[in-house]
């Protein structure tokens, strides 16, 4: 074990500014003055292990081939410095091809690895390159709407050493060499009539789309996703209806529309009508339960509703966000049977859990299905109280012209009626969120500890800590649950200061989506 200097005691914000902290009790100074909340101080004393892979890997990888592994680190940052020039380099100087990965002397390929819940077998040698591949498909899709469709594509097809293997790979070892490969790759398929409209071609942006979810660390805005995602839609276009012939194009072309409307949604754009009618003849072909069919029309409405705040903040848009509330109600009661979860008796639940609430879901996929509909939930009754609290003349001018539908009451009533229902709806939101903390948790010697699919887990707590509506309690235990998971995952982006910024929408989306 190596010493890496003594850890700072200051809070977060601070450490990641290098600002004089003086860890006042309730909250520092400067937490206050920038008008963020003091995430604490953590234990000087408390164990904490340096993530040495990469430094390991490049040491032994340089050793066994003989390589420079430092020049090649320093030619993957700096492209990652900028990105502009990245598609100018040389081949030579980024190529990091798998077929060149270190086999054990004896050659032999061990026994297979076998991935819980995905029907996989990864054949795995003693190199970086396989074990980042089995951890992959074993860790980070499983849950996700990659598990469909991207083990045939790499597992159970010759290897071509196409744009789409590259980019899983690139995705499994989160290297920039090869990332520029697989963007260098999508580019001459895109340019090619022949291959933009074949399906590895689409699942290859996906996969690259996914990469950038992965090694983005927040606190921006995530312009290289939004990037991938415009680029799919405009290849859902190219595709036509030779889409809609198989199963596999489908599911694809599936995952890749949710993917565009939650990008309209962020982006508080309507979804484009031509996509619309697109998207509706998707879902007249694809499986009626599936979680992306299911979804879509509350997607539909959810981006036109913050579409048409933006251009017109009319106060009677509060009435389509009652009536989107009213449908997620009743499409909660007639979920498909794969969907529903059961909520255990209180002296069954965990001591810990919030209010002892916890629910029993099918599997990890299952819950994630039912967090999102949870998050068109927060939006709705957020949406609904920007309205009914206004900060300025003209908002309240607005809110004046509300058409109230019961006309005995009076705006004042009708008003109060609806804070009340926003408050009472985001109690049970956030307990009912906050109860499927326990399906994203594994016990170990050490305690409980966060799965990799916990990181869909993300978004919905950060909304549950920022937002104003929540109880305080519900709150501090989102709070304490981000830091864990930060620390369990190795994500800081989920404890990272710019989620308390107005712009939290802008980047905290991707870990759902990835």
């Amino acid at each position: 074990m190596v010493f890496s200097g003594r850890p700072s005691t200051a809070c977060l914000a601070c450490r990641r500014r290098r600002l004089n902290c003086d860890r006042i009790p309730a909250g520092c100074s400067q937490c206050k003055r920038k008008n963020i909340v003091c995430t604490g101080y953590r234990d000087p004393s408390a164990l904490r292990v340096k993530d040495e892979t990469e430094k390991t890997w490049c040491k032994f990888e340089k050793k066994a081939s003989g390589c420079g592994c430092a020049s090649m680190a320093k030619t993957s940052f700096s492209s990652a410095a900028a990105p502009k020039n990245m598609a100018k380099l040389p081949a030579a100087e980024i190529d990091f091809d798998a077929q060149t990965s270190i086999t054990p002397p004896c050659g032999r390929v061990d026994e297979p690895l076998k991935s819980f819940d995905l029907n996989i077998t990864v054949p795995l040698r003693n190199s970086s390159h396989h074990l980042s591949i089995a951890y992959f498909f074993s860790s980070y899709i499983y849950a996700t709407s990659f598990q469909e469709y991207v083990p045939a594509f790499f597992l159970d097809s010759p290897r071509t050493g196409d744009a789409c293997s590259a980019a899983i790979e690139a995705t499994a070892i989160a290297a920039y060499s090869r990332h520029v490969r697989s963007c260098t790759g999508v580019e001459e398929s895109r340019k090619s009539p022949e291959s933009a409209v074949l399906d590895r071609t689409l699942a290859c942006v996906l996969v690259l789309g996914l990469f950038e979810a992965i090694v983005f660390e927040g606190g921006a805005r995530p312009d290289n996703w939004t990037a991938h995602t415009q680029g799919a839609m405009q290849l859902l276009r190219l595709r036509g209806p030779q889409q809609f012939k198989s199963r596999l194009s489908r599911t694809i072309s599936s995952h890749a529309s949710n993917n565009i409307k939650t990008c309209c949604i962020q982006r508080s754009v309507p979804v484009p009508e031509d996509f619309l009618a697109f998207d509706r003849q998707l879902r007249s072909l694809h499986d009626i339960l599936d979680p992306s069919t299911i979804m879509a029309p509350l997607m539909h409405t959810v981006a036109s509703i913050k579409a048409k705040a933006l251009a017109n903040p009319d106060c009677n848009l509060i009435h389509d966000a009652l009536r989107l509330d009213r449908q997620i109600i009743l499409l909660s009661k007639t979920v498909p049977d794969w969907m529903v979860y059961e909520i255990r008796p209180e002296c069954e639940s965990p001591s810990w859990a919030y209010k002892r609430a916890c629910h029993h879901y099918p599997n990890a996929r299952a819950a994630k299905a039912w967090n999102g509909i949870r998050l068109f939930q927060f939006f709705l009754v957020i949406f609904i109280m920007d309205f009914l609290s206004p900060e300025d003349g003209n908002a309240r001018r607005r809110l004046s012209k509300l058409q109230i539908p019961d006309s005995s009451k009076t705006l004042f009533q009708y008003v109060e009626e609806l804070k009340e229902y926003v408050t009472k709806t985001m109690d049970i939101i956030s307990t009912d969120l906050l109860a499927t903390i326990p399906v994203f948790l594994e016990n170990d010697e050490h305690g409980r500890r966060f799965i990799p699919v916990a990181r869909s887990l993300v978004w919905p707590l950060a909304i549950v800590e920022c937002s104003d509506l929540s109880p305080k309690p519900a709150r501090e235990f989102a709070r304490q649950h981000l830091d864990m998971l930060a620390g369990d995952l190795n994500i800081p982006g989920a404890v990272h200061p710019a989620r308390f910024d107005d712009s939290v929408e802008d980047w905290l989306h991707l870990f759902h989506l990835g």
